[in-house]
């Protein structure tokens, strides 16, 4: 049996384990991240911040949500390093892990009426912890698969873990709709607690399946050819540093908008006088719409190329803000699901076309570390502080959405361009490995090799 044959026999002996145990961790990683931006904007600034007024208590919760994201760059570092050096499995064992004890115990959290300002700091505590786990999770499960499965069909099934985030965002705001239908005494006494402590029952179910899962064939050449690096993030950045530059562009306009979508617009339909349950039933409509599109645009990214694909969906970024708004400003129940369907469903499918694009992009030595790094850096520069950015560009304008939109608008262009300077890479084998150090810079229009390097 060829090498080949032996790669298809063990993706079909992984597969049933491995998609469900990587997509089941980005449910749980996006699950605890909505869980939490969701009772920021609704009810931690009276349960965290009781001192403040009201908009500068919701712009201290946004704030503990955007302390995370300060982390993840260095869970990004952290377990890029452990997945490229010790395995991509192991390292998605502790990220799982991570993101469930931080998770559960912010919903065992004293709020500040007990403890006072200690209850504040305890939360920024644990939402670092939570940072350090979500840092490297999407990764991890996106790599595994990608370098699992067969070449042909790696965009889809890259796609998949990433459909997992709208699967997580979606139950969140299923599990806090079901709350928020909660008395406002009852829901703010031990309501918001549930969420998060109902994490550990999926923790546990992720935990059963992810021990299953075996270490990916590329990994397995890696250890067997000895041809890791000391310090995988260290050697991307000094043999890549203009791709690595690049890649981080091309995810600004997720690491913007996504978390416009799913966090700060559920506060702005909040002042707008949309009931909270309303405002977590559009956002649950929009996560069903773009689960479904994630693996279509990964189909389309196998079909037609990874670039097209990043800039078709990406192009249609550039145009969904002002809708968004316009259409979340009728109050209108029906034009509100329609918003937040649009923006699931079009601008952020980007995920479809993202995941086998990165880890294509980098070299197996240091995927992990590559792939994790210009994701999180991008994230703690904008994602963690996109709901703060938002309250702001919304109230220099008196509550008119229109430099947001802009700002939007911006990033979708900002990760065009980027997309557009990077090369086409679907086709390439994941699995080479080879003594020779790629030159720096050089562009995967042939096979991508790794960097050899000690043990």
């Amino acid at each position: 049996m060829n090498p080949s044959e032996d790669r298809a026999q063990v993706w079909e002996e992984s597969r049933k384990r491995l998609i469900p145990g990587t997509v089941i961790g980005s449910v749980i990683e996006w699950y605890d991240i909505a869980i939490y931006g969701q009772a920021a904007a609704l009810v931690f600034s009276t349960l965290f911040f009781p001192q403040f007024s009201s908009t500068a208590g919701l712009v201290a919760a946004f704030a503990t949500f955007g302390v995370g994201y300060f982390a993840r760059p260095l869970g990004a570092i952290l377990f890029g390093h452990i997945g490229d050096k010790y395995g991509r499995r192991i390292a998605l064992v502790g990220t799982l892990l991570l993101m469930g004890i931080a998770t559960v115990a912010i919903g065992l959290l004293p709020t500040y009426g007990a403890i006072g300002i200690l209850a504040p700091v305890l939360l920024v505590l644990c939402r670092l912890l939570q940072g350090l786990g979500v840092g490297a999770e999407y990764v991890g499960a996106v790599t595994m698969v990608a370098e699992f499965a067969p070449t042909r069909r790696r965009g889809y099934y890259a796609s998949l873990p990433a459909a997992g985030v709208f699967l997580g965002i979606g139950l969140a705001a299923a599990v806090s709709a079901a709350v928020a239908t909660l008395p406002r005494e009852q829901l703010l006494s031990w309501g918001w607690r549930v969420p998060f402590l109902l994490s550990i029952v999926v923790v546990g179910i992720g935990l059963l399946i992810r021990l299953r899962v075996p270490e990916t064939p590329v990994f397995e050449d890696l250890r067997a050819a000895r041809a890791r690096t000391k310090v995988p993030a260290l050697t991307m950045i000094k043999v890549m540093p203009k791709r690595f530059v690049l890649v981080m562009l091309t995810n600004v306009v997720i690491a913007l908008n996504i978390y416009v979508v799913q966090t700060y617009s559920l506060s702005y339909l909040a002042g707008r006088g949309v009931s909270g349950s309303t405002a977590l039933v559009a956002l649950l409509f929009g996560c069903a719409v773009g689960a479904v599109a994630i693996p279509l645009v990964g189909i389309y990214a196998d079909r037609a190329g990874r670039k097209p694909a990043y800039l078709a969906v990406t192009a249609i970024c550039a145009i969904v803000p002002f809708p968004f708004f316009w259409l979340l400003d009728t109050g209108n129940t029906a034009l509100i699901l329609l918003a937040f369907g649009l923006a699931f469903g079009s601008c952020l499918a980007v995920f479809g076309s993202q995941a086998a694009y990165y880890a294509e992009l980098f070299p197996s030595a240091y995927r992990f570390s590559g792939f994790a790094l210009s994701r999180e850096i991008t994230g703690a520069v904008l994602s963690g502080p996109a709901p703060v950015i938002a309250v702001v560009l919304v109230a220099l304008r008196g509550g008119d959405p229109a430099l947001l939109a802009v700002a939007m608008m911006a990033t979708a262009v900002i990760s065009l361009l980027a997309v557009l300077a990077l090369p086409e890479t679907r086709g390439i084998e994941l699995a080479e490995v080879s003594d020779a150090t790629p030159a720096p810079e050089r562009f995967p229009s042939d096979p991508v090799r790794t960097v050899a390097g000690t043990d």
